[in-house]
């Protein structure tokens, strides 16, 4: 009998212990998220009250120092986080691109960019008008001289016809590149300035804005792919977030349409089919 008690009193033991067990992880395998907001070119100026939720989650809003705390009950670690949502009065999301990749995880420290709603508009205009110039200069000075050659009493019609053919397209090219790269630029955050960066900008003021996107898009694209997939906490969620990623950066070469892209989207396509 006494035998059978004691029994009965660690099996008891070993119940509540896997009970305790089971809350416990249960308890662990909620996310919280957490991060700090700041303002554009304000020198790493905190803004409060923005609010961040999720689906299935209590919002929460930044405080005085700009830091938020968001617990995802449901969420694992590497979990994308589609349904997102952060929004503050009279304000837009500057690096939302970056945001539109996190995962859910409590080792990483996210940031969010704000900035005045209207500003990236205004400054992805003033870009684009900046690149718009130099490309019109450079283009009707080629065409002046192609018209020049059709007009002189040797000249090869169908040649020169061509080449001005082709000169139409390629600035076709250039302004359509122009207005996804003018976007890039409006949101680049001068308080965290890479030397990438600030080359780009400087080009681009003087209005070398090929000379721009060349430097942008050899150095940033690929260093910001390499930095989000080394942020992943499993490797499932590697796995699904690199292709994410990798469909992400076909969109973009394929919207670029330069010969360069489109090799890379090549390649980028043949990773996405090994994965």
């Amino acid at each position: 009998m006494k035998d059978y008690r004691t029994k009965l009193i660690c099996l008891l033991r070993c119940t509540v212990m896997a009970v305790v067990m089971c809350f416990c992880l249960s308890a662990s395998a909620q996310v919280t998220l957490k991060g700090v907001a700041v303002r554009m070119n304000s020198g790493f100026t905190p803004v409060s009250g923005v609010a961040v939720y999720a689906a299935e989650s209590t919002p929460t809003y930044t405080d005085g120092a700009g830091n938020f705390c968001l617990r995802l009950p449901n969420a694992e670690p590497g979990d994308l986080l589609y349904n997102l949502r952060i929004e503050k009065k009279d304000m837009e999301i500057v690096n939302l691109r970056e945001v539109e990749q996190w995962v859910a995880s409590g080792d990483i420290l996210y940031k969010i960019v704000l900035c005045s709603k209207g500003f990236i508009a205004e400054n992805r205009r003033k870009y684009y008008a900046v690149g718009k110039s130099n490309y019109e200069r450079e283009y009707e000075k080629q065409a002046a001289a192609l018209r020049r050659e059709l007009e002189s009493s040797n000249a090869d019609e169908a040649a020169c016809r061509v080449a001005l053919e082709a000169l139409n397209a390629e600035f076709d090219k250039k302004m359509r590149l122009l207005a996804v790269y003018s976007d890039r630029f409006a949101r680049i955050n001068k308080d965290e300035l890479s030397d990438m960066e600030k080359k780009a900008l400087e080009h681009v003021e003087r209005g070398e804005v090929d000379e721009a996107i060349r430097l942008y898009e050899d150095s940033k694209i690929w260093e910001t792919f390499r930095a989000k997939v080394g942020q992943r906490d499993s490797i499932a969620a590697s796995l699904e977030v690199t292709r994410r990623l990798l469909r992400q950066q076909i969109e973009w070469y394929e919207r670029i349409g330069s010969d360069s892209a489109l090799q890379k989207k090549r390649v980028l396509e043949e990773m996405l089919q090994r994965y």
